[in-house]
Order: structure tokens, then sequence, then C-alpha cells
């Protein structure tokens, strides 16, 4: 099932995407919430009374005549991690660290999962153009995948993480690398760094459609191509499956001695190669103007417009 939040005629809808329309969930049965997270903390229920209606509904209107918003516009929490290898080392580099540290800083980052809190008041969705940053220099992308926790859970096993899992959309946490570099010299942080926008969307997948992508070999990673695009400039393909720290690793720490709820988003982390950051001055940093494009097969295509 592929849901989403959009605006249409003045109107903020929660809804199904499918076949090139989108259906609102009231308008498939007005007893279903109008909020993305209120589906979600039903979903056990009301996924039959979508399954059983949804054929019979009129569509609110097509696809094409939607503006996408994030698809849970205010996340209950944000926590975002450092899950991709070459990231991590991209990024050491890009920050000067010598071998030695660098090597100090792996060893720690293999053996947890890291994460920082960040601001659920600032998701954006496709439809809505991000004005470039009013004092960043090194203005950034970072490209991720976005894991949406489905229920309730505490000191959750990496057995038992998969059922927590309601489903997965493309993130963009876009990044003040300049802000993002004073503050954590002084061993806080990030915050103001990450403080100014995050793009999501343009649709949550559920896991029962995801699962095709699982590798049988090790089946809490997920076989995903990636690309990436700027100004329609193919950048960087890679694939899901580089995860160091899976999905699971990430739902075992976040729930670690507290709670997680529906509606809470783990961000996975940069997929090597998804910040500018990363090319070495190869590629500039995000200017006014520059289109990017974020695709994760399986989900679909996350278009962003820096104004």
């Amino acid at each position: 099932m592929k849901l989403a939040t959009i605006r249409y005629e003045g109107n903020t809808c929660a809804g199904v995407v499918k076949d090139g329309n989108f259906y609102s969930f009231q308008g498939i049965d007005e007893n279903l919430p109008n909020d993305m997270i209120g589906f979600i903390e039903g979903y056990d229920s009301y996924k039959k009374t979508v399954e059983e209606k949804l054929g019979a509904a009129a569509p609110t209107c097509s696809v094409a005549e939607a503006a996408f918003l994030s698809p849970i516009p205010r996340p209950r929490t944000f926590r975002d991690f450092m899950s991709f290898e070459e990231h991590v080392i991209n990024s050491g580099k890009a920050m000067g660290y010598n071998q030695e540290t660098m090597d100090r800083l792996l060893a720690i980052w293999r053996k947890l999962p890291a994460f920082y809190f960040s601001n659920t008041n600032v998701f954006f969705g496709a439809d809505e153009p991000i004005k470039m940053h009013p004092t960043s220099q090194r203005f950034d992308i970072e490209f991720e995948v976005a894991v949406i926790i489905g229920k309730e859970g505490s000191n959750i096993s990496e057995e038992d993480a998969g059922e927590y899992i309601f489903g997965l959309s493309i993130l963009n946490d876009w990044s003040a690398r300049d802000i993002q570099a004073e503050e954590m010299a002084m061993q806080l942080g990030p915050a103001k760094g990450k403080d100014y926008a995050n793009s999501m969307g343009p649709v949550i997948v559920t896991m029962d459609e995801l699962q095709q992508y699982a590798l049988p070999e090790e089946p809490k990673k997920f076989d995903m191509a990636t690309k990436l695009y700027r100004n329609g400039e193919l950048i960087r393909e890679n694939n899901t499956r580089s995860i160091y720290h899976t999905y699971a690793e990430l739902i075992a720490y976040s729930s670690r001695e507290t709670k997680v709820y529906p509606g809470d988003v783990l961000g996975s982390g940069t997929i090597g190669g998804g910040a500018m950051l990363e090319y070495l001055g190869q590629q500039p940093f995000i200017q006014k103007g520059d289109r990017i494009e974020m695709e994760i097969e399986g989900i679909g295509s996350l278009k962003m417009q820096v104004e």
C-alpha cells in the first residue's frame, strides 16, 4: 500500500495512492482518520477497510492534480542515524581526519548506531520548495531512507524489530555544513546545522509491498537500487543493501530504556555518495535553483526544488 498526505483544492488529506490516483481515507470510508499518524495507529483494522472498499471508492483527484506534502507532516519524533559506512568514511575525509582518528571513530561507530534528535516541525513534501538557507555557505543534502515506526514498544530486540516497521519512505536531511562544523567543535549537536528543513516522501510504502526486496541471505537488509540526480544529471547510483547498521538495529537501539511510538521517524543516515560533502569539491554545495531528485526502487522518486 502506498500512502500520502496531499493538498488539493485548499484541503489537506491523507490517503492511498493507486494507479495514478489519490484516494483520501475518508473518501474510502468516513470512519477512517484524516491524518497519517492516526491511520498508522489503527492500521491493523483500517487496512481491512481500505482493502474492502477502495475498489468502489471514487478518487479524490489524480496524482498530477495533488500537491504532495510530507506523508507525516509532523512526526512524533525524528532520530537521524549514520548507518552507511561509505558515507562515514567519505565525511571523515572531507573533515580532514587523519587515518588514526578515522580508525578510532570507525571502531566506535561499528559498535553502536549513534543518532541525534532533530526538528519534527520542518518536514516538507515533494511539492513544497525549499528556500535556500539564508546564512549557510555550505548548504547540503543527505539522501536517506526513512523508517516509519508502526507500533509502540520498548527494549525491542533486533529479532522482533521488523514487526515495528510500518513502512519506508525517502528522506532528505538538508544540512548547513558550516554551521554544523562550528557547533560540533564544541562536542555538541548537530543542532542548528540540521534545524532548517527535512524533505520526505512522496509516499510511505508499507512493508508488505517491500518484503520482496529483502535479501534471502540477510533478510534484515533490502536490495533496493538508489539514484541521485542534480539538475537532471545522474550523480550517483548505489543500493540500500550497502547499509551497515540495519533498520532492525536502529529500532533496537532507539527503543533501549525508552519507548518508540507509531509515527516516529528514523533516518537511516546518508547512503554512500548521497551528500555533496563527500565529493571533496568535485560537486559544489547546494545553490539556489538546484533541482534534486532521490530515487529508491520500490518507493519512488522524491523531487525537490531549491528557491
